[in-house]
């Protein structure tokens, strides 16, 4: 699927405080000395916050790859490809898949598509290794190559001789600690948790997990009793959740690598009549996700910012065209929201409140 870019205005002042704050305290790249304290980490020169202002001096032709606009993360970013677009002056396609197994498909559009005389590509892969054979063709034209959000196995494509220019994504070890850590505090008493992964084999899924686990374990408190795929989707997290609970029918707490599993979570926990038991929590605080917080049936969800994504790759993709790459990680922005902060971070996106 592709499509044109038009106008959006996503970007708001709750993602520009974030990518303000991130700035303050980001790992150091191997072009830069240390931050003194309360200094903002510079990329090649530049704060997150400045690259992601820049703009174009000549209209650029650009292709972001996304997976699957059936899931309403994606969405979001496909929609901050389109306000990126208008706001840097540059084209841009955005291609998608049906579902997050299509991985072929992903890669027989991007193969297809670099023979429409591109300048860029922003790619984010279904799995950290099916986009390596098209991106070696991206790389014998010269193109800059920004991996977005989900990460392309840095050893396979060195080893296929692709140049990745610019990393920007979330630290998904860090989400499923904080997850974890809502946990730890707001149920002291510990107990059985479960964690609903991703696809098996995703680095995303596992960083989540693997985060989650470790935060859990080292409280002391707490026995995992459960970790299975869902494969990000709804039905199939309910069908787990199920299972667990029926293994497990005193269960005090889940978390789900994103929240269209949370979802399915949080409605096989309500077939089993214990929503006020089992305290839930997603990743990624898509629309759908903010409204089940709202409605106390969602407990939490780690909000990851794609819109934001997008127009910071936008920029990471016109610096490198304009000789300024900016090269290796650039860590996105990620925020717990709860009950407490997400009528703000409602109001902030756009989403409908009840």
């Amino acid at each position: 699927m592709t499509m044109r870019m038009g106008w959006s205005r996503l970007a708001t002042p709750l993602i520009l405080i974030l990518v303000a704050m991130l700035g303050m305290g980001a790992a150091v790249s191997a072009q830069d000395a240390s931050p003194a304290a309360g200094e903002a980490q510079l990329y090649n020169g530049m704060t997150v916050e400045e690259i992601g202002a820049v703009t174009a001096d000549e209209e650029y032709k650009l292709l972001a790859v996304v997976k699957t606009l059936s899931n309403e993360y994606w969405q979001v970013m496909e929609q901050g490809y389109q306000a990126a677009a208008a706001e840097k002056g540059v084209t841009i396609d955005v291609l998608s898949v049906a579902t997050e197994q299509d991985t072929e498909q992903q890669l027989n559009q991007l193969q297809t598509a670099l023979g429409q005389g591109y300048d860029a590509v922003m790619v984010s892969p279904i799995t950290p290794n099916n986009l390596i054979p098209a991106l070696i063709q991206a790389s014998e034209q010269g193109l800059p190559i920004i991996n977005v959000d989900e990460k392309i196995d840095p050893q396979a494509a060195e080893e296929a001789g692709v140049k990745i220019t610019s990393v920007i994504a979330s630290d998904n070890r860090d989400a499923g600690a904080r997850a974890a850590q809502y946990l730890i505090e707001n149920v002291p008493d510990g107990g059985k948790v479960a964690i609903i992964e991703g696809k098996a084999g995703n680095q995303s899924g596992l960083d989540r997990k693997e985060g989650f686990q470790e935060a859990i374990e080292a409280a002391g408190n707490f026995e995992i009793v459960a970790s299975q795929p869902a494969d990000w989707d709804g039905p199939k997290a309910l069908d787990a959740t199920s299972n667990i609970l029926q293994a497990n029918p005193d269960l005090v707490g889940i978390y789900a690598a994103n929240d269209t599993m949370a979802l399915g979570a949080v409605e096989a926990v309500r077939a089993a009549g214990k929503l006020d038991q089992v305290t839930i929590l997603g990743t990624d605080a898509i629309p759908a996700a903010l409204a089940a917080v709202q409605a106390g049936d969602l407990e939490g969800t780690v909000a990851q910012f794609p819109a934001e994504e997008a127009r910071i790759a936008t920029s990471l993709a016109i610096l490198a065209l304009q000789g300024n790459p900016v090269e290796g990680f650039i860590p996105a922005p990620i925020e717990l929201i709860t009950a407490e902060n997400v009528g703000t971070m409602m109001e902030e996106s756009g989403t409908p409140t009840a």
